[in-house]
C-alpha cells in the first residue's frame, strides 16, 4: 500500500510541479500562521511574568506571520527561498566534503572520489543559487521521480516477499504459532 501511495504522490509531484509547489507553500503558510499565533500567545504569557524575555517570541511570531502572508501572496517566492537555502546547504556540504577529503588520511582513490563529490555538490548548489525559481520546480520534479522509484522498489519488494512466503511453507504438522 505504501508503494502505491508513493507512486501516486511522486507522479503528482513530477507531472504538476507548479501546482504541487503552490500547495506546499500554502500548507507552509498555514503552519507558519499557526506557529506565529502560538508565539504571540507565548510572548503574552511571558510578558505577564514581568521579564523582558517576551521580546524574542514576539519577534519570532511577527516573522512567522509575515512569512505566512508572503506564502499566501507569492508561493513561488517561498519555493525560491527554499531552493536558495538548499543551494547554500549544498555549497557548504560540498566545500566541507572537499576539504575533509583533502586532509583525511586514507586511500587516494577514496579521497579523490570524496573530493570530486564535494565539488559536484558545491557546483550544484551554485547552479541552484543562480536560478532559484526554476530550480525549485526542478527540485520538485526530482523529488517526484525519487518517490516514484521508491514506490516501485517498495512494490517489487512486497511482491518478492509474498512469493517467498508462499514458497517457504512450513513443513506438515507445523502451523504458525500465534503470539498472545
Amino acid at each position: 500500500m505504501a508503494g502505491v501511495i508513493l507512486i501516486v504522490l511522486g507522479g503528482i509531484l513530477f507531472l504538476f510541479p507548479e501546482g504541487s509547489l503552490r500547495i506546499v507553500a500554502f500548507l507552509f503558510g498555514i503552519l507558519a500562521f499557526i506557529a506565529g499565533i502560538g508565539l504571540f500567545i507565548g510572548a503574552w504569557l511571558l510578558s505577564r511574568s514581568g521579564g523582558m524575555l517576551f521580546v524574542i517570541p514576539l519577534f519570532l511570531g511577527a516573522c512567522a506571520v509575515l512569512l505566512s502572508i508572503l506564502s499566501f501572496t507569492d508561493p513561488g517566492l517561498i519555493g525560491a527561498f527554499a531552493a536558495v537555502l538548499l543551494g547554500i546547504i549544498l555549497i557548504i556540504a560540498g566545500l566541507s566534503g572537499t576539504i575533509s577529503a583533502i586532509f583525511r588520511p586514507g586511500p587516494d582513490i577514496r579521497r579523490l572520489v570524496s573530493a570530486t563529490g564535494g565539488i559536484v555538490l558545491a557546483a550544484l548548489g551554485a547552479l541552484i543559487l543562480f536560478s532559484p525559481r526554476l530550480s525549485s520546480l526542478a527540485i520538485v520534479r526530482i523529488i517526484g521521480a525519487v518517490l516514484v522509484c521508491a514506490g516501485l522498489i517498495a512494490l517489487a519488494g512486497s511482491v518478492v516477499l509474498s512469493i517467498r512466503e508462499r514458497s517457504c511453507a512450513p513443513p506438515p504438522g507445523f502451523e504458525r504459532l500465534e503470539r498472545f
